[in-house]
């Protein structure tokens, strides 16, 4: 110990106050009047290695030159000096990713966070009785497993006798300010360091880049900050200030360009600075989140639909925490009404494209919320939350809830009609058209179904993509009566109409209809064939819950010709898309109808693993009659396999 010295670089404010407190640190006894020729002569007195800690080094690099009798003095002309002395190392801990020496060859160790394992010790460690606590990980994962932070918060936990739920949901709603003050103290001091650097603060542009890199919580990419930081004149300059003072962390994400974010914890004490946390801000961020939505707005068959999917899917969690977190008083920030219609637009394409990617009803719902006590007037309040309602039933019908389903769009409907205007009254068959569907879920009565779908088309008569697609629902409605032959006409005639328009998703739509024909009416070889043109369809539109609803189509058709192979190979890929669209009562059934086509192949311990796959998952659903009808059927399969009989009962094939 004798011969290793810490220097703490915290005080630092000049060349002479580091030989100051790099003297001390030392035990420099010698005076001659030249500081740094006394620590010279106190390293070289002696041949023993000496290993010198300059702690906090950031704080020293970068002060101006100062003039003295021996000469011109810096910061990096010291550390050269000191590593020139061969028995001498030199260790650095530094909030920087620039080096403090060019001459010096370094070894260089990022700092960055533990792995989920080592901060996982870390916290047990000290806090023992939280190893079995489910939500630790989470935890851990918001605090972006940095271990002083880890460490912070494990104290916090045995001091405050807080179980690990209460500690993350704290975090969550107030960060920083959920630890006791002395820890709170340590932990803002410890990002405060690089946050107030000479190097951030004589930089307005890095310190409005960290400003709005704080409010995305999954990052960006550099082709992305062309939205989000359109205030910020010198970009990449400011990305190289933040980087350097390791305020900033690059991610690269393959087959894409770099991703930079802000840390969790420095997030979380950035939103407590006022310069970081401005109204101004704020609004800019808002504001950039709702020109990337509608520059990158369209839906399936557009040509740039897959392109922007990609792209949205970038940013999705930033849109999503941008948008979540708005309030009433945050639209009056904006002040003008245009810039809160623009916030609503915004959130109905969010919803679209979380419609078509993975159905959530958490954005309408926040609609449906702020509408109401927005500025922006009464009537275009119930436009949007008519709007709302309409793609809150369609995903509502996708997530398989019918009776929630057939209220939204209840509500929808009534809204459009009383708003009353032509183009209104256009959006209310819509919402009819689209309300024919939850009836067919709720099984009401075939002629009603066909009722209602003959209201919309009056209302429709004037657009001609809503006849087209009124024409469609038509030929769902007679298919849904079994009237397969009067359906198939019908359908053609809308897929030909939905053509002259361009409208690719009511021409995926009717060969999906017409594909259920031809199947109930065993036309089988029919059936296939327009199942694979649906297939190349829904392929083309780029959408997943088109593609989805095409493989679904496709596997019943090969299981009812007994062609089990191609089946499999169906329902794998059908069975894949449904679990990126998070619907697991449609991967139960693609496990279920691949355990009797394995079945049906004779492969036994296929249909014994699906079967089996698809049980457990019918039982960690919501209970219903489906699924409990589903599970004994599985389960009843299971039974007859493990007694080799191979008799197994033919499974529903849902789209009769």
């Amino acid at each position: 110990e004798l011969y290793r010295f810490w220097v703490p670089c915290v005080g630092v404010t000049s060349p002479i106050t580091f030989l100051q407190i790099l003297s001390k640190s030392i035990g420099v006894i010698q005076d001659t009047g030249s500081p740094l020729k006394d620590i010279l002569y106190t390293l070289k007195s002696t041949q023993n290695p000496r290993l010198i800690l300059l702690d906090n080094l950031e704080t020293a690099m970068g002060l101006p030159e100062t003039v003295t009798d021996g000469g011109r003095l810096s910061t990096e002309g010291i550390i050269n000096k000191l590593a020139a002395i061969p028995h001498v190392s030199i260790l650095v801990t530094i909030r920087s990713n620039t080096l403090p020496s060019d001459t010096i060859t370094w070894d260089l160790i990022p700092l960055e966070g533990v792995g989920y394992e080592d901060a996982r010790a870390i916290f047990i460690s000290i806090c023992p009785a939280a190893a079995d606590h489910p939500s630790l990980n989470e935890l851990l994962e918001v605090l972006g497993y940095m271990p002083y932070a880890v460490t912070l918060m494990a104290k916090q936990a045995v001091n405050s006798f807080a179980q690990v739920d209460g500690l993350l949901a704290e975090w969550k709603r107030i960060g920083t300010n959920s630890l006791s003050q002395d820890l709170k103290e340590k932990m803002n001091r410890s990002i405060g360091l690089s946050v107030d650097s000479r190097a951030i603060s004589s930089d307005p542009d890095a310190q409005c880049l960290l400003a709005i890199l704080a409010k995305l919580p999954s990052g960006t990419n550099l082709d992305h900050l062309k939205w989000w930081a359109k205030r910020v004149d010198r970009v990449t300059s400011a990305i190289g200030t933040l980087n350097n003072t390791a305020l900033i962390t690059q991610r690269q994400e393959e087959d894409s360009s770099p991703m930079f974010y802000v840390l969790p914890v420095v997030q979380s004490y950035l939103h407590e600075q006022p310069l970081y946390n401005s109204p101004t801000t704020r609004r800019l961020v808002l504001q950039a989140c709702c020109a990337f939505l509608q520059d990158h707005k369209s839906e399936p068959g557009d040509p740039d639909f897959k392109a922007h999917v990609k792209e949205l899917d970038i940013e999705k969690t930033n849109i999503q925490t941008i948008l979540h977190s708005l309030k009433p008083e945050s639209l009056l920030e904006l002040g003008l009404v245009e810039s809160v219609t623009n916030v609503f637009d915004a959130m109905l394409t969010f919803g679209w494209y979380q419609f078509w990617t993975r159905p959530s009803t958490e954005t309408l719902d926040h609609i449906l919320r702020l509408a109401p006590s927005s500025n922006i007037g009464e009537e275009k309040a119930l436009r949007y939350t008519a709007e709302a309602h309409i793609c809150l039933g369609r995903v509502y019908i996708r997530l398989a809830q019918c009776e929630e389903s057939y209220d939204a769009l209840e509500k929808a409907r009534r809204e459009f009609l009383k708003l009353g205007t032509p183009s209104d009254r256009i959006r209310a068959g819509h919402a009819a058209l689209y309300l024919s569907d939850a009836w067919c879920y709720r099984q009401r009565p075939g002629s009603e179904v066909e009722g209602i779908v003959r209201e919309a088309q009056e209302d429709l008569k004037d657009d001609p993509r809503g006849t087209a697609r009124a024409l469609m629902y038509l030929g769902e409605a007679l298919w849904y009566r079994r009237r397969f032959d009067d359906a198939l006409q019908t359908l053609q005639r809308a897929k030909e109409a939905s053509e002259k328009c361009g409208c690719r998703v009511e021409i995926v739509e009717c060969l999906l209809y017409m594909t259920r024909s031809y199947a109930l009416k065993g036309a089988l070889e029919d059936c296939l064939k327009t199942g694979k043109e649906l297939l190349q369809a829904a392929r083309s539109s780029g959408a997943n819950e088109l593609i989805s609803d095409a493989l679904v189509g496709l596997s019943r058709c090969y299981i009812r010709m007994k062609r089990y192979d191609d089946a499999l190979v169906t329902l794998k890929e059908s069975r894949i898309i449904h679990d990126k669209l998070g619907y697991p009562k449609l991967v139960a059934i693609d496990l279920e109808l691949s355990g009797y086509a394995y079945a049906k192949k004779g492969d036994r311990l296929g249909a014994t693993i699906a079967y089996d796959a698809a049980k457990r998952k019918y039982d960690d659903m919501e209970e219903t009659d489906q699924t409990r009808e589903s599970s004994r059927d599985c389960e009843e399969n299971l039974r007859k396999l493990e007694q080799g009989d191979m008799g197994l009962k033919a499974p529903y094939l849902y789209d009769e």
